[in-house]
């Protein structure tokens, strides 16, 4: 069963409809891009951000998760690009 999870169906009506609807998948990685740049830069600002299990991070580790942030927010966004003007897939 768990092979069956982890690797995706490509032709699932899901993903079929993914690709004849390739804005909808750009909206979401937009979402989420903005979502990941908007704590990557509040966390720079402030200079403490919270990590994975509600600890405070502050000092290098805080900067450090916050750039990691900033940088999969512009990969989303730039994916977001991708897809809106090539198509998914």
């Amino acid at each position: 069963m768990l092979p069956i999870i982890l690797f995706a169906d490509r032709n699932s009506a899901a993903n079929v409809w993914l690709r004849e609807n390739p804005l909808v998948l750009s909206a979401i990685a937009v979402v989420i891009g903005l979502a990941l740049l908007f704590f990557g830069i509040t966390g720079l600002t402030s200079g403490s951000t919270q990590g994975k299990f509600g600890n405070t991070l502050s000092g290098g580790s805080a900067t450090a998760v916050s750039v990691v942030r900033l940088i999969g927010g512009i990969g989303a966004i730039l994916f977001a690009i991708y897809v809106a003007i090539f198509g998914a897939w």
